[in-house]
């Protein structure tokens, strides 16, 4: 039996996305569907380590393959929302973002059966945008979009754990506040700040040794650390799509083994399960 490197409970979380997502939405009818194919492998370790995950998923998947997410549902996972289009935030006005998320939020309930409680912002795009959050709020509990790095997410003084979000700044805390913001995991090093070791491209390339000790630095000030993994990261034959750099491809390899490390070595629950809402 392996003994858990620590006993707080961490978040495991997956962007349920297929290949071309990060691709324009009008090209995605182009490409190969390989989503039921890459979310069997995630599938199949959740229930081998018996972990459950929040999926936050994009509504044109849900629309498209309603199968995979009652299988998800069945398997006890949670189902959040990762907009319908899988579009940055920052290109979108608040019509058009608006739209996007009730779209993605009627899919999912419809499909799911249950309320959606959460959402996290494509390629982790909320930085300066105050009105998305006051916008969730009036339909969610939660949202898991900071990344408190910089400079590539701008978000670097947001809280690294947990917190309770500021009308006013939703990188600010608020004890008053009911809407909860879940960041993503973060090891802090003296100098340098805080390196980003959540998952995905980060968990491709960086050494695990790092990945845990960043995890567990959260967890010994008593924090859950927000993980997550896309469906292709785990998949060694990811197909060369245009547009797609070196980032998407390198680690492919040795991904699983250290993602499986992971759920052999920390606690992982839901978002919905950890915050017990």
């Amino acid at each position: 039996m392996v003994t858990k490197e620590s006993t707080v409970t961490n978040i495991m979380s997956v962007d349920l996305e297929d290949n071309y997502c990060d691709l324009p939405f009008s090209n995605w009818s182009q490409y190969e569907d390989r989503i039921l194919q890459t979310s069997k492998v995630i599938l199949d370790l959740f229930e081998k380590h018996e972990v459950h995950a929040t999926f936050f998923t994009v509504g044109y998947i849900a629309e498209k393959y309603p199968q995979l997410i009652e299988e998800i549902k069945s398997k006890g996972h949670e189902i959040a929302s990762h907009g319908y289009s899988h579009t940055d935030i920052s290109t979108m006005d608040k019509q058009s973002f608006e739209s996007d998320f009730i779209k993605s939020k009627e899919i999912l309930e419809k499909v799911s059966g249950e309320r959606i409680l959460g959402f996290r912002a494509p390629y982790f795009s909320l930085r300066n945008q105050t009105w998305v959050i006051k916008f969730l709020q009036k339909h969610l509990l939660y949202d898991s979009s900071i990344f408190p790095v910089r400079p590539r997410y701008k978000s670097a003084d947001a809280p690294r754990d947990v917190y309770r979000v500021s009308d006013k700044n939703h990188l600010q805390e608020d004890p008053e506040s009911t809407f909860i913001e879940i960041p993503m995991a973060t090891l802090h090093l003296p100098i340098i700040g805080s390196l980003p070791i959540a998952g995905g491209f980060y968990l491709r390339f960086l050494p695990i040794h790092l990945i845990k000790r960043g995890i567990k630095q959260l967890n010994a000030s008593g924090h859950a650390a927000m993980i997550y993994i896309h469906p292709e990261d785990l998949h060694v034959e990811r197909a060369h799509l245009p547009g797609y750099g070196w980032h998407y491809y390198w680690g492919l390899k040795g991904a699983s083994k250290k993602f499986e490390a992971l759920l052999r070595n920390f606690k992982f629950s839901s978002a919905r399960e950890v915050l017990n809402i």
